[in-house]
């Protein structure tokens, strides 16, 4: 190409970077902050930091994230700015998801389900299966901050694990978000990954927990109350 055809794409370019970091400096001076973190980590990132902390099937755990990134970004898109309301179109929010009523639909493989504006809850289960989703890595893979406020202990295993935690996102209110996974003990019985997030309530104390007083809570159908709760656990599924 010549120089002087080469000098108008050269002009276009130049113009398409003002105007990118034009539209940046405005979203910086305006203290706004992305609805959706961009991901943080790559796989090989993911799968170094997974098999120092002593994680199994660390391959597996990124393909089970990467499942589960609908969902983590849903949830990051649903988060509230600081001070801030629920969104007007909470549907708008959860990208991919094909809805079958006002507030239910299907994302990927799982159930999706608005609750009042204030919450959201994801529901999958399949006979014989280990498992599809990773939603506490996902959410970590895209830079938010989890911290652990109770675990339930139950009798048995084959009862599954859940684990409720407050998640930061950067720029964003921090909700409450709960995760239950059960790995199918037989061929013959189901396997379950449950996750509930609520962007309105308040973190639960240890009495709430107890009582039952956070997302998801008495939708396990336990025929056993947990025997305690402890203040950290592993993750659900690991």
């Amino acid at each position: 190409m010549s120089s002087e055809a080469a000098a108008p794409a050269r002009a276009g370019r130049r113009l398409a970077v003002v105007r990118f970091i034009a539209h940046c400096l405005v979203v910086a001076m305006s203290g706004a902050a992305p609805a959706v973190a961009a991901t943080v980590e790559t796989e090989a990132d993911f799968l170094a930091r997974c098999q120092a902390e002593g994680g199994v099937e660390c391959a597996v755990r990124w393909r089970w994230a990467g499942n589960a990134g609908p969902m983590a970004e849903a949830l990051i898109a649903l988060s509230r700015a600081p001070g801030g309301g629920a969104p007007s179109d909470a549907r708008a929010k959860v990208k991919g998801a094909t809805w079958s009523s006002s507030d239910e639909g299907k994302l990927d493989e799982a159930t999706v389900r608005l609750i009042s504006g204030d919450a959201i809850a994801f529901r999958w289960m399949r006979p014989g299966s280990e498992g599809r989703y990773d939603l506490i890595q996902a959410l970590r893979i895209r830079g938010v901050a989890l911290e652990t406020l109770g675990c339930p202990e139950y009798p048995m295993y084959t009862m599954g694990q859940e684990k409720v935690m407050l998640a930061r996102p950067e720029g964003r209110a921090p909700f409450v978000v709960t995760v239950y996974v059960r790995p199918a003990p037989t061929s013959g019985e189901f396997g379950v990954f449950a996750a509930d997030a609520d962007f309105a309530a308040a973190p639960p104390d240890h009495s709430d927990l107890q009582a039952g007083r956070y997302p998801g809570a008495g939708e396990r159908d336990f025929a056993i109350l947990p025997v305690g709760w402890v203040p950290d656990c592993v993750d659900p599924g690991n």
